[in-house]
């Protein structure tokens, strides 16, 4: 990469990389189709999925079953560990819904899916690098709300990972 104007990296075509990212689908098939659509109508072939895909209550069955036939390279979210790590009776309401209506094949793909992903030198995950409950951006603020963490806090959470491009969802 040369250095431009302004110290700002000028970019050629081996630097480019186009795709899309999506995140928190939480068993939306609908959403997904129009998304997956959407990205084949702009002519972006390649999409990466950031977690939290089966968890609600729309059509977790449905979504698997198009993720599974998409082969997106995609990570875990913390509703997608909750599925399978915690027995059925100790669900949150969202897996209650879910996964009953699931198969063997679904929870076996939610399973294989990994808390983080370096795809192509891109860092993939759901929450921080360090934990797919940690929001990595933000934070509850102690009042109900949230608040923005400072650079410090969010480099803090990314130290030991040195890729040029992050990509978190929640």
């Amino acid at each position: 990469m040369r250095e431009g104007l302004c110290s700002l990296p000028v970019l050629n075509e081996v630097d480019l990389m186009i795709f899309a990212a999506i995140s928190d689908i939480h068993g939306n098939s609908s959403a997904l189709d129009a998304v997956i659509a959407d990205t084949m109508r702009r002519g972006i072939g390649t999409v990466v999925n950031l977690g939290d895909s089966l968890s609600g209550p729309l059509d977790p069955a449905g979504t698997a079953d198009r993720l599974l036939d998409l082969g997106l390279p995609t990570v875990s979210g913390n509703h997608d560990r909750t599925l399978v790590d915690r027995p059925p009776e100790a669900h949150a309401l969202w897996e209650q819904w879910t996964y009953p209506l699931l198969t063997a094949r679904h929870l076996d793909w939610v399973r294989s899916l990994p808390p983080r992903l370096d795809w192509q030198g891109v860092l993939l995950t759901h929450g921080s690098p360090r934990s797919d409950e940690d929001n990595w951006l933000h934070d509850r603020d102690g009042r109900g709300g949230m608040r923005e963490r400072t650079l410090e806090e969010v480099t803090e959470r990314a130290e030991g990972f040195a890729h040029r491009l992050m990509l978190s969802g929640h």
